[in-house]
């Protein structure tokens, strides 16, 4: 017997989610705050630049050499996750208490840090939140991300008021270091032990449903899981096959443009912003520490912006699509970037609020728009397996906005950004959900499995979901 379709996200998919926004807050909070405050006592900012490109591309070597190709025999994926995120704890707690006159293990462990935490929170957590919510993923992707823009626009400046503070108090480093990282340590834990205690890898193993859908009876959710495992291991997206399909690129391109941009564009508006604080000074809130300054009531604006930008689109994409809220969130980029482009201090402050809102959004589509768009047996292997786009934009962006608005000031960073906004929407446009499933069938046919029209079918019930809601 049926039971009725349950709204909501259940007990277990609540802590699962709860489990990821605490991973991204360890990530965040242990690979940006280093740079942006312990920099200038281990070698200044071109040192952790260097070994943050260093930590990108090796932890995506990782994933893509070692990870990729085993994927669909590793039985369980909670727990290599958990292992590595405890190995990541440990990096984490030495950066904390190795003092500058060791620089060199500092970095070293550094460059550790970066590639274990993003192993663990970016990609073995977020590979639970698709096998627990393969329709939902937009949402519940619209949720967790909130994490990122409260850790750098809220929690960046808590830290900083804390670690100075005690700095100047104690006169020791490594007393401000632990101090301040101890809350984001802790947080980490606490998400690791939900894991242990309540999680797996799929919400069939502990009496939960995908998606919280309860319309499926226990008996057949258990034997859509063993079925799903077992396509897993004939996946036909092996790591060339993702290469060669055109509509991967066409998705991967805006996706990486729309939050690499975002991101890179943050570390130079800061001090533009700090430079008009004497204009910005109406804004002010004094007496609360995160708006006392024009400045700083600026990026609490962004980050609030952020978080609203990556639940309303992350709705948006669960119930239009991917593709369709990637299309909104490049509207609000390709405004961002007219808005910056114009010297004008409050042109500068709309186009950061507008920064945060697709900034927000981004952060969402590298996993809804794979699980959207391809099978769920395939997500693991083309999300472990696509090609190093997004780390390869991400290393160079920085480089590439900062020179340009050394020569050509903030406006022309920001016209770079209008820029990219049109390319982004010109992939969008040409971006073909039925010629992707035709690709997956015909890779399925060469590899003498059955051919149907699963995607085709999902790709008409988005559009008609679509055309209902103009309407």
């Amino acid at each position: 017997m049926q039971q009725k379709k349950s709204i909501g996200f259940g007990t277990r998919g609540t802590l699962l989610m709860i489990y990821q926004i605490l991973a991204y807050v360890g990530y965040t909070a242990f690979t940006n705050f280093p740079q942006n405050v312990m920099s200038q006592y281990y070698g200044g900012t071109q040192t952790t630049t260097a070994m943050n490109l260093i930590g990108g591309i090796v932890g995506y070597l990782i994933t893509y050499l070692i990870i990729a190709p085993r994927i669909g025999r590793i039985k369980n994926m909670k727990r290599v996750g958990l292992i590595i995120g405890a190995i990541s704890m440990v990096f984490c707690a030495l950066i904390c208490v190795i003092p500058p006159t060791m620089s060199v293990l500092w970095c070293i462990c550094f460059v550790l840090v970066l590639i274990t935490t993003q192993l663990w929170g970016c990609f073995f957590v977020t590979m639970l939140i698709g096998n627990w919510f393969p329709r939902r993923k937009g949402t519940v992707m619209g949720i967790v991300t909130i994490a990122f823009p409260i850790v750098t626009g809220i929690c960046l400046s808590l830290f900083m008021t804390h670690f100075y503070t005690v700095l100047g108090m104690s006169g020791s480093l490594i007393k401000a270091t632990v101090s301040a990282f101890a809350p984001y340590w802790i947080a980490s834990i606490v998400g690791m032990l939900i894991c242990i205690i309540w999680l797996k890898d799929f919400p069939e193993q502990v009496g939960a449903y995908r998606d919280n859908d309860k319309s499926f009876t226990p008996e057949m959710a258990q034997q859509m899981m063993l079925a799903e495992l077992e396509a897993r291991k004939n996946s036909v997206w092996k790591r060339s096959k993702i290469w060669g399909c055109l509509d991967w690129w066409l998705l991967g391109i805006p996706n990486s443009l729309l939050l690499s941009s975002a991101i890179a564009l943050m570390v130079q508006i800061v001090p533009v912003l700090m430079g008009y604080n004497e204009q910005l000074k109406v804004l002010a809130v004094p007496g609360f520490a995160l708006m006392s300054e024009g400045y700083s009531a600026v990026l609490f604006g962004l980050a609030i912006f952020a978080s609203a930008g990556s639940w309303l689109l992350g709705v948006i994409d669960t119930k239009y699509g991917t593709r369709f809220a990637m299309s909104i969130t490049a509207c609000f980029m390709l405004l961002a970037g007219i808005l910056g482009s114009i010297d004008n201090v409050w042109c500068v402050v709309a186009a950061c609020w507008l920064l945060g809102i697709y900034m927000g959004a981004a952060s969402n589509f590298g996993l809804s728009g794979v699980v959207r768009y391809w099978r769920q047996e395939d997500f693991p292997s083309v999300f472990s397996g696509a090609p190093p786009l997004s780390t390869i934009v991400g290393a160079a962006f920085p480089f590439i906005i900062s020179s340009i608005a050394a020569r050509y000031t903030y406006n022309g960073a920001f016209t770079f950004i209008g820029i990219c906004a049109i390319i982004g929407m010109i992939c969008l446009a040409l971006f073909n959900p039925l010629r992707l499933a035709k690709y997956d069938n015909k890779l399925r046919a060469e590899a003498g499995l059955p051919v149907d029209d699963v995607l085709e079918r999902r790709y008409y019930e988005e559009k008609k979901r679509k055309a209902k809601a103009q309407a």
